[in-house]
């Protein structure tokens, strides 16, 4: 992103073909991007979560976990959550407000599950769920599968657990750091047409 282009709408562009390629490239900065939301306790709750689509129609980034993770429960009380992404080589951060929808168990989470590889599935056949309290150092993966990948057979057991959280993109806060300047500009989708606004970084 060069400075000459302080064009809103290409900076949206632009923004959208980051996001892309954070949901496609593993190796991209932008594919582990930090998720947070509120617990139970009012606090706000952050980790890095892998970003597996983005919908740049619909304006929605997707990510998997585990049903049985508290996470599920916060955002049942409260779908308010964010996104911060960073690009320490672009020197671009995105702060993404986002409204969580839960989906387990239909069709997007079928389609999905028909995606992930059998290393990733395995994740959901842990005996236990998220976060349980554990005597010794543990990833709750039953003896069986130590060292091996499920079959896919043995895999379809972690469906149940398997959930898509969809992100409804609500603000767009763009952030372009640079000693000749920094940029900031806010993006507001409230209306059907994106709402650029200039703000002081």
């Amino acid at each position: 992103m060069s400075l000459f282009n302080e064009n809103p709408k290409s900076i949206f562009t632009n923004i959208k073909e980051l996001l892309k390629l954070g949901s496609s490239n593993r190796h991209h900065a932008f594919h582990t991007p930090v998720f947070s939301n509120k617990n139970q306790n009012n606090s706000v709750d952050s980790r890095v979560v892998v970003l597996r689509k983005f919908d740049k129609d619909n304006l929605k980034l997707n990510f998997s976990t585990d049903f049985r993770s508290s996470k599920i429960i916060n955002l049942k009380r409260n779908n308010n959550s964010s996104f911060v992404f960073y690009d320490f080589k672009l020197k671009i951060q995105l702060r993404i407000k986002t409204l969580s929808i839960i989906n387990n168990k239909n069709d997007i989470s079928k389609n999905a599950w028909k995606l992930t590889r059998l290393s990733s599935r395995k994740c959901y056949l842990t005996e236990k769920a998220p976060s349980s309290v554990t005597t010794l150092p543990n990833d709750g993966i039953p003896e069986y599968l130590k060292g091996i990948d499920p079959s896919h057979e043995e895999s379809e057991k972690g469906y149940n657990n398997f959930t898509v959280i969809e992100n409804e993109i609500q603000c767009i806060d763009w952030l372009y750091l640079a000693a000749s300047g920094h940029r900031r500009l806010k993006i507001d989708f409230k209306n059907s047409e994106p709402l650029f606004e200039w703000i002081i970084p």
